[in-house]
């Protein structure tokens, strides 16, 4: 392999890697605004199973598959974080709805006070 194949090879590796680096970026940006991230992480894991099916079934170097495996790792990771911040959010909803019976006897005695003063 000369010099200037070896170099054209670094920079599409170089260039794929990029590649792969903004699409792994695409999808997270999808799954952290996806409504419902658990039903999102069964087609993931249903997907990587598909693919790693496929590809172990053919002659592929242990590098691609570790590759592979890790973009739907990363995935996974992205569901799980997308998953327990949508938690907490329905928590904090539940949270602030849910006011102090002090809170609405203050409102009810107010509500009280200015209904009986025009």
């Amino acid at each position: 392999m000369t010099d200037d194949t070896a170099e054209t090879e670094t920079e599409n590796v170089r260039f794929l890697a990029g590649q792969v680096h903004a699409l792994v970026g695409f999808c997270i940006a999808v799954i952290n605004t996806h409504p419902s991230p658990t039903e999102l992480g069964l087609h993931v894991d249903a997907a990587e199973h598909v693919t790693l099916a496929h590809v172990e079934s053919t002659l592929v170097l242990e590098d691609f598959l570790e590759g592979v495996r890790n973009v739907f790792d990363r995935l996974k990771t992205a569901v799980a974080d997308a998953e327990a911040r949508q938690a907490e959010q329905a928590v904090a909803a539940e949270e602030s709805s849910q006011k102090p019976d002090w809170e609405e006897a203050a409102i009810a005695q107010v509500t009280e006070e200015r209904q009986g003063h025009p």
